[in-house]
């Protein structure tokens, strides 16, 4: 299925047919991408004086009981609920699902501290003779295996005059590869959520954040229609599938 999507002034097409994938599938057990000590997804079937929820275990289904921690077990999508005080929930958030978007691969930098760091210069000059999309994926190649692990390892993080520039340019759904915008231990302070968000000032209730996109080499840097799923909960935060489609410039 060929679908044509005007971008301001210019048309592009999308084949529905040729989804890709950027999500972390998710699974019971230890093989999962994980992050800030989050215990592991563990799912397990459901059981009730005879009834058992496992047709290996002689049940007539299979009904699970699914335990995830959304914010370490691989890909998510989190809104403005995650820092506030008052309740947001990402089910309310993210009124629409596709968006025209935009991924670049850039290579974290050392900062003084010896933290490896996303700068806002190097998103400025990223974004450079680019349309600014609805949705910027930022790729840094940090993923080497499906479960890798970041808690403890003091992931590279976006500094917060970044999320604050991306913030300005009116982006409204950010995602990257990376476990989180902020680094690992920073006393609370989530300095590049607030700013992505602008919390608690002016504060963007539509604005989504998606950590730990699995995007391997295959996948080129451009312009793509950008689908994000999510669960309906009334959560801060939901395990989400990213799916792209590459847009081509139509001919007319």
């Amino acid at each position: 299925m060929i679908v044509s999507i005007r971008i301001h002034t210019s048309l592009y097409q999308a084949d529905l047919s040729k989804p890709i994938i950027a999500s972390f599938p998710l699974q019971s057990g230890n093989n999962n991408p994980s992050a800030f000590h989050l215990p592991m997804p563990h799912f397990s079937p459901f059981s009730m004086g005879d009834f058992v929820g496992s047709t290996a275990l002689g049940g007539p289904v299979n009904c699970s009981i699914l335990v995830i921690a959304p914010h370490g077990n691989g890909t998510h999508t989190e809104c403005v609920g995650h820092i506030s005080k008052q309740p947001y929930y990402i089910a309310h958030t993210l009124k629409k699902f596709n968006f025209f978007g935009l991924l670049l691969t850039l290579s974290p930098i050392k900062a003084p501290n010896g933290d490896m760091i996303i700068s806002k210069e190097m998103i400025h000059h990223a974004l450079e003779n680019h349309i600014i999309p609805e949705a910027l994926i930022i790729r840094t190649f940090q993923k080497d295996r499906d479960n890798i692990e970041w808690s403890g390892n003091n992931p590279p993080y976006f500094t917060a005059d970044a999320m604050e520039y991306i913030a300005h340019k009116g982006i409204q759904h950010f995602l990257t590869d990376l476990p989180s915008v902020d680094p690992e231990i920073d006393n609370g302070e989530l300095a590049a959520h607030h700013a992505f968000w602008q919390y608690p000032d002016n504060i963007r209730t539509e604005a989504t954040i998606t950590e730990m996109v699995n995007l391997n080499n295959d996948i080129r840097d451009g312009i793509y229609l950008v689908s994000i799923h999510i669960a309906p909960l009334l959560s801060d935060a939901s395990p989400s599938t990213i799916v792209l489609y590459e847009l081509f410039a139509q001919n007319i």
